[in-house]
Formats: structure tokens, sequence, C-alpha cells
């Protein structure tokens, strides 16, 4: 990328062409084409639940961040960001749940798992542990999660814990709602080739490349630029979503590694 680019680029449009190989390889994965059956899907489902669960800590992070959580109640220095993000949280902790009431994305998640007879004892273990107040590392070793997984779920904890604003902000736009429309639509591709019949999961998947790719994708996008201004912190930004990047390819790597090693087709 020329001077002249990166003077007429927005910070988020440098860091999207900074990670666009990564995220080239990221969509491109042999993982998706993989998951052709219900053995294969609850292999993918048991390891992805995590990344379901940890996606609301960069959330709730960044509610802490752009909108006043604590009394007394001060306004927002930035109320459209505040009301960007209070909207996401709204819904992935409240959404419809596609019959007449309302539950969080994980939950829907964790019902598609049961629908799909994947089990839940490893992310049920996580989040007990995470409840009566072990913290995430020890949580994760609790809940006998793959490496790979424990790999994910201990980069997302780091940056939304310890991760500057801007971090955090591109990392939940880059390596979350930004790209997860275009990761889902290939997921559902392979689910309605192999006719598998999913109507809890599919609703959740359906629901979030709506959400996502209509309205969260294009609006993070925004926030970026907006909290990552400097050179330093586009530097930071890019490192931090290519991190981010890698672990969800890894991730991809352990669970298709898992189905090979098992011989479910």
């Amino acid at each position: 990328m020329t001077d002249s680019t990166v003077l007429q680029a927005s910070p988020a449009e440098i860091i999207l062409a900074e990670t666009a190989g990564l995220r080239a390889e990221l969509l491109k994965h042999p993982l998706y084409s993989r998951i052709t059956d219900l053995n294969s899907l609850q292999v993918f489902m048991q390891d992805h639940v995590f990344a379901v669960l940890d996606f609301m800590w960069l959330l709730k992070r960044l509610q802490q961040e752009f909108c006043c959580n604590s009394i007394p109640w001060l306004p927002p220095s930035n109320p459209e960001l505040s009301r960007f993000i209070n909207e996401i949280v709204l819904g992935e902790e409240s959404d419809q749940n596609g019959t007449d009431g309302y539950t969080s994305h994980f939950h829907l998640y964790r019902e598609a798992m049961r629908e799909t007879g994947a089990s839940t004892e490893r992310i049920d273990l996580l989040t007990t542990a995470l409840r009566k107040g072990a913290t995430v590392g020890q949580s994760l070793i609790d809940s006998g999660a793959p490496p790979h997984v424990v790999r994910f779920v201990t980069n997302t904890w780091e940056v939304a814990s310890k991760g500057s604003a801007g971090d955090v902000a591109t990392v939940f736009c880059f390596s979350r709602e930004d790209i997860i429309p275009e990761m889902f639509q290939r997921l559902l591709q392979a689910f309605e080739s192999s006719e598998m019949q999913i109507p809890a999961l599919s609703y959740y998947i359906r629901r979030h490349i709506e959400l996502d790719g209509d309205h969260h994708g294009p609006l993070t996008r925004r926030m970026v630029s907006a909290v990552c201004q400097t050179p330093d912190q586009i530097q930071s930004a890019i490192a931090a979503a290519s991190t981010a990047i890698q672990r969800r390819i890894e991730l991809w790597d352990g669970v298709l590694t898992t189905l090979q090693n098992s011989g479910t087709h």
C-alpha cells in the first residue's frame, strides 16, 4: 500500500487491506465442505460453540467502552456508537427465538446442538466453572477443551480483558461481525447440499447473516475508524486482527484434523 493510498483510505480500509490475505485463507478453508452429515456437524459445533460464547466477551468490553454501565450514569461521549453497541447487545442477549419468545444467541446455538445431537458437556463445564468464579484459563482446562479451542478462546480473552479499545473494536469487526456472514454462508451451503434437517441451527445462521451482513458489519467498520486514529493505533489493530483471524484458521484446522482422525466424512 502506497503512502498516498494510506492518506486517502480510512483506518478500517487500511486494516482490511492489511488482513486481506488471512481473510481469504479463512474463507477458502476446506472445513466448510467437510461438514456434510450429522456426525461431522456435531464435531464442528462442539468446538465452535466456544466462539459463540467468547464473542460476547468482546461485545461486553465494547459496551463498557462506549456505553455507561455504572452509576451514577453519565451520557456517553459518542451516542452513535453507544446506540450501535447496545443494539447488538440487545440482539445477542435477547433476540427473537424463531417462535414467540426471546433468547440469547448463545442459548439458541446450544439448543441447536441438542437438536443435532452434539454434546454440550465441554461448554457446560466451562460456563459452570466461570459462574463459580474460576479464571478463564482454569475453566478451559476444567472443560477438557482441545488445544485449538483453548488457543482461540485464550486469545479472545486476552484481547477482551487487556486490549485497547481500538484493538477490541478491530478484532470484533474483522474477525467476527464483518466476516461471519461470509463464513456462515459457506456453512449454510454445505448444510443445504447435504439436505440435513437442522431448523434451529439454520435459523441461527440465517439470523446472523441477516443482521451482520446487512447492518452490523458496515457499522463495525465505522466504529474501527472512529477509535483507530493514529498510526500506532492502526498498527496495533492490524496485529490484533491478524492474530485473531489466524487463531480462527487454527480453530478450523483443529476441527478438520479431528474429523480426519475420527474418519468422519
